[in-house]
């Protein structure tokens, strides 16, 4: 686990592969055009939220990141940040008392594929396929993993219950892997964007 607190059915067999493929945000999207700055300017959790570890903002200038990579890491982690806002809206409705989850899912699905896509879209430098691909099934499970956690929750079922749904733990090992990726590959990484590389991740984990 990414050392963070462990928060702690039956239903239409189609849902549990969510069916990618039928949903229109699924829609391979066009390449991004280069050059850009993704990452925002601030990074703070959505207003009465909070993240669930230290997250601190992307460096700008990604020391020990070689040139060839830094466009792809930008691009990668200001949608995992996305990805990580999605999914800090979706457990805390999931923990809650009331049935809001119901509408806050919809966002999540839609804000989620649509930073997934965004991530596929983009031209993966040489070394770094492998740690695209487990990127993007760290967010599959995990969108597996929140569309049974709303039907489980919808069937009167305990926020325990949810956090038994076995997509969760096999989003964290992946989020793991990926980490152990990133370190690998940039063992020169400062301090600061060592730290902040790590928490993104962490902060995405479930447990």
């Amino acid at each position: 686990m990414l050392n963070k607190k462990t928060v702690g059915g039956s239903y239409i067999a189609a849902l549990t592969t969510l069916a990618f493929s039928l949903h229109p945000l699924m829609e391979p999207a066009s390449a991004q055009t280069a050059s850009q700055d993704w990452y925002p300017r601030t990074i703070g959790a959505p207003a009465g939220h909070q993240y669930p570890c230290s997250l601190t903002a992307l460096p700008k200038d990604l020391s020990g990141i070689p040139d060839s990579d830094k466009l792809f890491v930008n691009h990668v982690y200001a949608m995992l940040l996305k990805a990580l806002e999605a999914k800090l809206l979706m457990i805390d409705a999931l923990m809650g008392y009331n049935d809001s989850y119901t509408q806050v899912y919809k966002k999540y699905y839609a804000d989620t594929v649509t930073a997934r896509q965004k991530i596929l879209a983009e031209p993966v430098p040489a070394g770094l396929q492998s740690f695209r691909d487990t990127v993007i099934s760290a967010i599959d499970q995990q969108i597996i993993f929140f569309t049974k956690a709303t039907k489980t929750r919808q069937g009167g079922q305990s926020a325990a219950e949810v956090m038994r749904i076995p997509e969760g733990q096999k989003s964290s090992t992946l989020l793991h892997q990926a980490w152990g990726g990133m370190e690998s590959r940039y063992p020169k990484m400062n301090a600061q964007l060592k730290d902040s590389t790590y928490h993104h991740l962490c902060a995405l984990d479930l447990f």
